[in-house]
């Protein structure tokens, strides 16, 4: 009986194994990776929307909105050049609140932090 289960455990994991398309990898979130490729000269590019309030940073989303705790109207967090930055942010959507003041790593993930600001109409 011991033989029989073990096989079927090991053609199913060969079966598994075989030929396949890779699927994407997933983040923390269970979201799909966002490709990060060079942003071209002065190019500016949305990783996520946040609240503008400094005490509000952990609030992060994909689409445009309101903050939940205070009700503002998020504001795009985006990539850009190191003389239009306010920040080093982490490119990851659950990290939106690691925000340094010189370049490094991310304290959650390791990813390199990129010259981030928050675009805001005043």
């Amino acid at each position: 009986m011991r033989y029989l289960i073990a096989l079927v455990l090991i053609s199913g994991l060969m079966i598994s194994c075989g030929d396949k398309e890779e699927a994407p990898a997933l983040k923390h979130d269970g979201h799909a990776d966002m490709e990060m490729s060079k942003t071209p000269a002065g190019e500016e590019k949305l990783i996520y929307y946040t609240c503008p309030m400094e005490s509000h940073k952990h609030i992060h989303s994909r689409e445009a909105g309101t903050c939940p705790e205070c009700d503002m109207t998020l504001v795009p967090g985006v990539v850009t050049t190191e003389d239009k930055m306010d920040y080093w942010g982490c490119p990851m959507l659950i990290h939106s609140h690691i925000r340094e003041d010189a370049p490094g790593r991310c304290v959650e993930c390791k990813m390199e932090l990129k010259p981030m600001r928050l675009k805001t109409t005043s």
